[in-house]
């Protein structure tokens, strides 16, 4: 019997035409089930990260980079599929076909399984070990800085898919109409498959919307009536809650009202609007620990107002500065059953102030207070600071 050498074009006919349909079927199928899968994790993924870090919220170039990676990698998992089933078939024309074939589907499934589980392991620490860790800020920007890697894996295993294929049929043509077919795929399902995030973004804004709006109200009200514009990202950053910037935000704040010089209008906008949404530094210390005070102590605010003339906006500003620490003293506390009918920043705060308040702060919050209404000159701008309620320990 003569022995081929040649190997032969792969074809309907040699795979057979039952095992060719099936592959196709199969195949899509699976790119299907897993481009959706990896959509709806991502989104998990996504709500993970608001349990202990601030919502990761993608850009939109970012957001359609991920988008095309994971319908591409998810068409080319389903094309594994179907290189697989196609493999299997008996139609061997040399001793070595079965080898090969044999190799090819070892190979293949490999590969899927790996990708599959290197996904899930990723997919499983981040949230927990960057993106949900207090203090995350993009310090790791995988789409700024490994973006050549995740265009790389799609066409690797593409490339995987066919390698050992090659040993047994000429697939020359294949190979290329495959990489059309598979680009269509991949554009299709990014559009069909892909989860809009503002469907999460929505819900999370919802959580601290009175918050948010009380920034933009203060924020248009610092340039209509004083004519003060804030950067973009320091806006940003007051919107955050745990990250490293916004942390870093607080403490500065508090630092520029210990010091003996005049803090310029901005900063005292800054940290009434901090006080009222009730951001926190990160830092924790012992019960009554005066440093678990996270912003301006009454005494420096009472100093400023002594650097700045009675009638100035200064001034203004800083008597809602106090007013807001007195409301945020006088907040009542909330029991866990009531927590449904409260925001999340009204929770924190009755929590916060329970635990996280010193006496010393209490009793010298009520000294300034009551020095500015017992002094004439200050009388008439500190006169409707509320009284500060005694709380129950």
């Amino acid at each position: 019997m003569a022995v081929k050498f040649r190997k032969e074009k792969i074809s309907i006919q040699n795979i057979g035409k039952q095992r060719f349909w099936i592959g196709i079927i199969l195949g899509l199928f699976s790119a299907i089930i897993i481009s959706l899968t990896f959509s709806y994790f991502r989104e998990l993924f996504r709500f993970f990260t608001t349990l202990s870090a601030d919502l990761l919220i993608l850009e939109k170039s970012e957001l359609q980079f991920y988008n095309y990676f994971f319908s591409s990698l998810a068409t080319i998992l389903g094309l594994s599929i179907t290189v697989a089933i196609w493999m299997t078939n008996n139609n061997h024309k040399r001793r070595k076909d079965k080898i090969h074939k044999q190799l090819s589907r070892t190979n293949i499934y490999f590969t899927f399984w790996l990708i599959l589980m290197m996904i899930a392991r990723f997919g499983s620490v981040l949230p927990f070990i960057l993106y949900g860790m207090p203090g995350y800020d993009n310090q790791l920007n995988l789409f700024e800085e490994y973006w050549l890697l995740f265009v790389l894996i799609p066409i690797v295993v593409f490339a995987q898919n066919w390698f050992i294929v090659r040993l047994v049929y000429h697939s020359a043509k294949w190979i290329f109409y495959s990489i059309l077919i598979c680009v269509a795929i991949t554009f299709t399902l990014k559009t069909t498959t892909s989860i809009n995030q503002e469907i999460l973004n929505r819900a999370y804004y919802k959580k601290f919307e009175s918050d948010y709006n009380y920034i933009d109200q203060q924020i248009n009200k610092a340039k209509v009536e004083y004519g003060i514009d804030f950067k973009e990202n320091t806006l940003e950053t007051l919107k955050k809650w745990k990250t490293e910037s916004s942390t870093k935000q607080v403490v500065n704040l508090k630092s520029a009202f210990s010091k003996d010089k005049k803090v310029s209008l901005d900063t005292i906008i800054l940290q009434k609007i901090v006080i009222k949404n009730f951001k926190e530094n990160g830092r924790y210390f012992r019960r009554n620990s005066i440093d678990n005070w996270r912003y301006a102590f009454p005494k420096d605010i009472l100093r400023q107002l002594e650097l700045y003339d009675i009638k100035s906006n200064e001034s203004k500003e800083l008597i809602e500065i106090l007013k807001e620490q007195i409301y945020l003293i006088n907040t009542p506390e909330i029991d866990w059953k009531e927590y449904d009918k409260h925001t999340d920043t009204e929770i924190r705060k009755s929590f916060g102030v329970k635990y996280n308040v010193p006496k010393q702060i209490i009793e010298q919050l009520e000294k300034v207070r009551d020095s500015l209404i017992n002094d004439n000159k200050y009388y008439e701008i500190s006169k409707d600071l509320p009284e500060l309620k005694q709380r129950n320990e």
